[in-house]
């Protein structure tokens, strides 16, 4: 939504068209910019972006030309993406400029995909055709998308992904792979994909049907307790985005410690490898459980104003305001004692650790309540959000721009990823962590068990 501020700086335009002249685009792209520069907190009291990101705006403006298609402004405009080094601002792969509809799903690519690094692409879940039985398995590499192979195909949309470093831009294409296959590519409709040896190196053709069903033989996106060893519990967090049913996950996080006080559990690991984030209230309710007294997940947090969040009548302020958040009452509660679980903690991470995922690992090293293993983080420890939407007046294009920012627990505010304590790359195995068990163990002293 465009704020009065910056309409009054750019007046209305006609409405979106296929195609768009140099004037059109030179506009819109000065609006992004003008918007980003009035919203985001990091460039309060500044009077540019950065060298690169303005580079990249000049860059895009001499790339105008008239008679330019849909498709090739989209690429124009989000070829600045990568430039703002956030994941949560970004021009949004909605080729329409709206959120896709049900009917806009059902032509774009079908399948949810991984991007991992080093490998290419992943099959996230398994898939059945529903007419030859042919199966699809989860973690089955494709080979090439419509003859482009997997790696030159990731090399051709990372210019346009968002986020801080290069490694996280190439991971969360993962996140909305089918709008940016739609966006960039000009991709929908029909599929021709090839997978690897894991299928057999089978081809398929795909068009809108319901001829692939998914066989995840549950909730995808629910935390999911396994035991690698009796005395290990192994608690897998796929997603803080629990917005739309936040009840949900905390009855699992709640029916999950149940069961590790049940079985008296001699050490616990939380994986949340691939976790790009949501709402942070859903890592809070599983630190609650490691915690004897209340805790912060963040030890600064504000909000840059603008004509959207500034409130009724601006009563929180005037735009372009920088509003100090009162910490005070945002303290993590600690459950009942005779609840806390007091064993050696591990907490598994990756470079797709992310947004909330971030502020989870973060509060949970800088509080010691765990061990940290795996692979640096893609994004930096200190993390931004509150994504607001913008439309950009000629193409209609939706920008999300952050307006929040915050600094980790221990005040750290170097612009770097989340190191973890221990180095580990791969899938451990049940002697694996058990080992790093003992490591956190003996680092953090955790070795008491339920009273």
């Amino acid at each position: 939504m465009v704020g009065t501020g910056a309409a009054a700086l750019f007046p209305k335009s006609p409405k979106p068209a296929a195609r768009f002249n140099r004037e059109q685009l030179v506009y819109d792209l000065r609006f992004w910019r003008h918007e980003v520069f009035a919203r985001h907190p990091r460039y309060a009291g500044l009077d540019r972006l950065e060298p690169e990101t303005e580079a990249a705006f000049l860059d895009a403006i001499a790339a105008c030309r008239n008679g330019t298609s849909r498709q090739e402004a989209f690429r124009l405009i989000a070829s600045v993406n990568p430039f703002f080094r956030d994941a949560h601002t970004l021009l949004l792969p909605w080729i329409s400029g709206n959120e896709p509809s049900d009917d806009d799903r059902k032509v774009q690519f079908p399948f949810g995909i991984d991007v991992a690094p080093g490998t290419g692409m992943l099959l996230r879940s398994t898939w059945r055709h529903t007419e030859t039985g042919q199966m699809l398995r989860k973690g089955t590499p494709l080979a090439h998308i419509n003859g482009v192979s997997a790696r030159q195909l990731i090399a051709q949309l990372e210019p346009f992904s968002h986020g801080e470093t290069p490694l996280l831009r190439s991971h969360m294409l993962s996140v909305m792979l089918p709008g940016w296959l739609d966006s960039v590519m000009g991709w929908r409709g029909a599929f021709d994909i090839g997978f690897g040896p894991a299928s057999g190196g089978s081809d398929i053709r795909w068009t809108p049907g319901k001829e692939w069903e998914p066989q995840e033989s549950g909730p995808r996106d629910l935390p999911r307790l396994s035991w690698p060893q009796p005395e290990i519990a192994f608690l897998k967090v796929p997603t803080f985005d629990v917005d739309e049913d936040p009840s949900t996950f905390e009855k699992a996080i709640e029916a999950a410690f149940a069961t590790i006080r049940a079985r008296n559990a001699a050490g616990l690991v939380i994986d949340v490898r691939g976790n790009t984030g949501g709402q942070s209230d859903a890592g809070a309710a599983i630190i609650r459980h490691l915690l004897a007294q209340p805790v912060v997940q963040v030890s600064r947090a504000r909000e840059r104003l603008n004509e959207n969040n500034n409130g009724l009548l601006g009563y929180r302020g005037k735009p372009g305001e920088m509003l100090e958040f009162d910490l005070g009452d945002k303290a993590i509660e600690p459950v009942a004692p005779a609840q806390r679980y007091r064993g050696p903690v591990v907490v598994l991470m990756d470079e797709l650790t992310y947004s909330a995922g971030i502020l989870f690992v973060t509060s949970v090293q800088d509080h010691r309540l765990a061990l940290l293993a795996g692979r640096p983080t893609g994004g930096f420890a200190n993390q931004t959000g509150n994504m607001m939407p913008t439309v950009l007046p000629n193409t209609g294009f939706t920008g999300f721009i952050a307006t929040r920012e915050f600094v980790r627990p221990s005040g750290d505010v170097r612009q770097q990823p989340v190191t973890p304590d221990i180095a580990f790359d791969g899938e451990p195995t049940a002697a694996d962590l058990a080992s790093l068990l003992g490591e956190a163990r003996q680092r953090l002293g955790r070795a008491v068990l339920w009273p």
